[in-house]
């Protein structure tokens, strides 16, 4: 029997809806918060990369701590769960980065760099919460 309680664990797919959805919602927020705080809302042009930077590094930090935390609150989980999830978060990223690489323009192409130190910085913090509350040490 798992951690959490009784009955079966979540499925896989429903752990995922759940964390994309939260990952989402409040990633949407962060990413609202950064273009306020980066020029208060006036479209300067970069906009769009800032608000992806703050949408895809906050929802990576929610979705592989709920993805984990969802994970072992029915059972235990390997290290490799958080792992997996920040895959899942970093391949998303790459594909919308690709997507909206004519939309940035080239002015703002130094905001990718700094995006991807700040996705990967919160997924690997997002990888030690997780490791540290939600992996039995033997």
């Amino acid at each position: 029997m798992g951690r959490g309680g009784q009955g079966p664990p979540l499925p896989t797919w429903q752990v995922v809806v759940l964390s994309a959805g939260l990952a989402f919602i409040i990633g949407f927020m962060g990413g609202l918060g950064g273009v306020y705080l980066y020029d208060r809302g006036r479209s300067k042009g970069n906009d769009l990369a800032v608000f992806l930077i703050g949408l895809h590094a906050i929802g990576t930090l929610v979705f592989v701590i709920v993805f984990s935390w969802l994970r072992h609150f029915r059972r235990e989980i390997s290290g490799r769960t958080p792992a997996f999830a920040l895959l899942f978060c970093v391949s998303l990223a790459a594909a919308t980065t690709l997507l909206c690489w004519d939309a940035i323009g080239s002015d703002y192409m130094s905001f990718v760099p700094i995006g991807w130190i700040l996705i990967l910085f919160c997924g690997l913090v997002a990888m030690l919460v997780s490791r540290h509350f939600f992996i039995r040490r033997v």
